[in-house]
């Protein structure tokens, strides 16, 4: 159901979510910043459990608990090297315990370096090469299948008037080309435009960072009764994405009777009218978008005995902040400034976009469009627990809960770029707060006991209701939940769930400023046979505080047994729906989607008040995107149902060792998706490349000091739809909408070896992908095959970083 439906705890309380939403829309909880070393074990809900634990909990929850206590200290050093290059990624961790008579205190420092992955150091994603296509044409390309086109975003002018050249176009010719954009500058006079520029080369497929984590976990016992705790988690990260070299594309108008330049025709009377596209090859260094986050997160509680009940009392703080910096940026003043559209202008102060940069001219254009977000979250909880009465049964047990919460966002932009001050860059940043006050109940009855076919059969109920206190249309909720949990024997248990779930919007979603931003999308050119027509328009997206909160249903039943001593075996089916699941719609779904067209309606996308997209015609009288407005919706319906299942074995003592099995796999019976009450129920697993299966198996081997285990990851095949060329009977192409494409499965191995050296230190090496595996390819006929990265990016099970030897070592004290 997504990563934000899933509740993410930290010893059971909940964390502020990471200020910069996933895929510019959904908030979630960062878990990278805890210390793996400092995890004692990781609990997981799966199905809903609002009734207990209020919002997000729709797709199930994960508490991380961590250790309380450690005995002397511990040193750990791990380094990966991936065989394909980049990515090499360097681990250091330090665990030190601390114990009185009364306390225990547990202190994890850990550091992380991860290695940038560029597209250049995947040859299967990469493959650069020039071919001759159908016509005798000799062109360039890249990507799986050597087709997916070059830029044409490298250097041109158009001059419509034909003001100061014969010609409406100034391309460059092939010197100028590889003089300006090196080896990334790519001639081929076949088309428009003549000098085109490789885009994929230094685009990240993995970015780089540096982390520093420390976790600080601690507990007082005051006496027999109660006892204090408290935890500290902080981290801090610096990551570098790479990106292609800026490209951006604008109109200049001149007045005739001045020779002033505009990005506006309307300051002038009578003007010359000129077209601009540029890539800033000449701007040093690598194009990189720089960010960093720091958190801050602590908590303070106290729990103990009352009679004949237990109470816990705590309070927790978070506190995230993201900078973002987003480098070689254009400055829109700096461009009218020196830019002249006179290729014999022999002015040095002015730049001719075919010419060179020089590094004055790189100073005055060169900038950095920055954006600052905290988030924070501040929240008491009260729990109380025990049990009410006797039955015959056994006894009956009950939890109360009351919490109080407060949320905050704020998201700022630099007065530059909010002024416009970057061509294509824009927006107002956001901000919002939220109270939430909520107030829980369970209870679980013992109806029967000790009878012939019923060793035991209980019954549990629970009801939540959560009050929102801010400027949306969300207000209040409330969760029921009831369950069943029947044991014929002691070996075997049947258990079943069912209740209502709710999700309120993300902050990120409610309260983010408008932002204007440049996009592009490409398509066949429609007129142009074998070109690539690249629309760019200009982008405006925002919160929606008229969201309301996701509204949901859902069962699951399921079976634990043990087979043996040796064996178990759990299976579960499961079901949630969705009403109102909000959701921010991509570029292609829109366009797929007349209905969002609301050209003539509107007369500019930042005065719409809708999500939707306004059409034009370009100078050769094509219809293109003048631009898009995005902004999350509540769309009428999600659903989601599987089987899971799971298998452990262990097999009896041998002299050559003991061995361990488990098995597990997962099976989606279906996903759907309906955008609105007018549209069609869309099965996902058929036509958004979601897989039905996953799967994972691992077989440990331990024999005195050596291990070995062997790990299986499966991901199974993806169907979609996408727009296919195919051939008809008489050999003549054509093209056909919705047609299915299906990606193969997807299969890891991991081998990992370990020894526990006499001194208190073990050695750790191994091959995670020992195949080597990449991620499947759509097909060749698909629209979707030569689109950078080359694979089904919304699947992360896929994985780039390839075949990785790895080697550890670590020391207890």
């Amino acid at each position: 159901m997504g990563a934000n439906r899933t509740l993410v705890l930290i010893n059971g309380r909940r964390q502020a979510s990471f200020p910069s939403a996933a895929g510019g829309s959904s908030n979630f909880v960062d878990t990278s910043d805890i210390p793996t070393a400092a995890v004692e074990r990781i609990e997981i809900l799966t199905g809903g459990a609002s009734a207990i634990y209020g919002s997000d909990a729709v797709g199930g929850v994960v508490n991380i608990i961590l250790k309380k206590e450690y005995d002397g200290a511990k040193a750990a050093v791990k380094y990966n090297s991936p065989t394909q290059g980049g990515g090499e990624q360097l681990d250091l961790s330090y665990l030190q315990g601390i114990n009185t008579e009364n306390s225990q205190t547990l202190i994890m420092f850990e550091y992380k370096k991860v290695e940038a992955i560029k597209t250049s150091q995947r040859d299967s994603l990469f493959n650069p090469a020039y071919y001759e296509d159908e016509d005798g044409n000799i062109r360039w390309g890249a990507g799986p299948y050597g087709d997916a086109a070059a830029s044409s975003w490298a250097s041109w002018i158009r001059d419509y008037d034909k003001v100061y050249t014969s010609d409406k176009y100034s391309p460059l010719d092939q010197a100028q080309c590889t003089d300006l954009f090196g080896d990334k500058g790519i001639y081929t006079p076949v088309g428009t435009y003549d000098c085109y520029y490789d885009k994929y080369a230094d685009r990240g497929l993995q970015s780089a960072y540096d982390r520093i984590n420390l976790v600080v976990n601690s507990t007082y016992d005051l006496n027999d009764a109660w006892q204090l705790y408290g935890m500290i988690n902080a981290s801090y990260k610096e990551a570098q994405k790479y990106k292609d070299e800026k490209g951006f594309g604008t109109y200049i108008y001149e007045d005739q009777a001045t020779g002033a330049l505009s990005y506006d025709s309307g300051e002038f009377a009578n003007d010359n009218k000129f077209q601009l596209r540029r890539r800033m090859e000449e701007f040093p260094g690598d194009r990189i978008y720089d960010t960093q986050n720091t958190k801050l997160a602590f908590s303070l509680g106290a729990s103990g005995v009352i009679g004949d009940y237990e109470l816990d009392l705590s309070w927790s703080s978070g506190f995230n902040r993201y900078e973002k910096q987003n480098n070689h940026m254009v400055s829109a003043d700096g461009l009218l400034d020196i830019i002249t559209f006179d290729p014999n202008n022999t002015d040095p102060t002015k730049w001719y976009p075919n010419n060179k940069l020089t590094d004055t001219q790189i100073e005055a254009l060169i900038g950095a469009s920055t954006k600052d977000s905290t988030s924070s979250m501040h929240q008491f909880q009260a729990v109380f627990t025990g049990d009410l009465m006797e039955l015959p049964a056994g006894s009956v047990g009950f939890a109360t809960t009351a919490e109080w919460a407060r949320e905050s966002y704020e998201d700022t932009l630099d007065e530059v770029t909010k002024s416009g001050g970057f061509i294509g860059m824009g927006g107002t940043g956001g901000e919002g707060d939220r109270d939430r006050v909520a107030i829980a109940g369970e209870v679980q009855i013992p109806v029967l006991a000790n009878m012939t076919g019923v060793k035991s059969l209980d019954l549990s109920a629970a009801l939540r209701y959560d009050r929102y206190l801010d400027d949306s249309n969300v207000g209040g909720a409330t969760t029921p939940q009831l369950g069943i949990m029947y044991r014929p024997i002691d070996e075997v248990m049947v258990r079943a769930n069912i209740g209502k779930s709710f999700r309120a919007p993300d902050m990120h979603r409610l309260y983010a400023g408008l932002t204007r931003s440049f996009g592009s999308t490409d398509y066949p050119h429609p007129t142009i046979p074998n070109e690539i027509y690249e629309d760019s328009y200009d982008g405006f997206s925002s919160g929606n505080l008229n969201l309301t909160e996701e509204k949901g249903d859902f069962w699951n039943i399921g079976v634990v047994a043990n087979l043996s001593e040796n064996a178990d075996i759990s299976l579960d089916w499961w079901n949630i729906e969705l009403e109102g699941a909000v959701k921010t719609i991509s570029t292609r779904e829109m366009l797929d989607d007349p209905s969002y067209n609301q050209t003539g309606n509107y007369t500019s996308c930042d005065q719409m008040d809708v999500v939707g997209y306004l059409n034009e015609l370009d100078d050769d009288g094509i219809s293109n995107l003048a631009c898009m407005r995005k902004g999350p919706i509540n769309s009428a319906y999600e659903a989601s149902q599987g089987i899971d299942a799971s298998f452990n074995y262990r097999f009896a003592e041998t002299a050559a060792g003991d061995f361990k099995l488990k098995l597990a796999a997962s099976y989606l019976l279906n996903k759907e998706y309906q955008e609105n009450v007018d549209s069609e129920v869309e099965e996902e697993t058929d036509t958004n490349f979601v897989p039905k299966w996953k799967g994972n198996a691992s077989l440990t081997w331990n024999y005195q000091d050596v291990s070995a285990t062997l790990a299986y990851y499966y991901t199974g095949e993806a169907t979609g739809t996408d727009t296919f060329d195919l051939i008809d009977a008489n050999g003549d192409s054509y093209e056909q909408d919705d047609y299915p494409d299906t990606l193969d499965a997807y299969q890891v191995i991991n081998l990992t070896l370990g020894y526990n050296a006499p001194w208190n230190g073990k050695f750790t090496a191994g091959v995670k992908n020992l195949t080597d595996e990449m991620p499947p390819l759509f097909d060749v006929r698909s629209d979707n095959h030569n689109d950078w990265p080359f694979f089904e990016e919304g699947n992360s099970s896929y994985s780039i970083v390839g075949r990785t030897l790895f080697l550890g070592y670590s020391q207890k004290f």
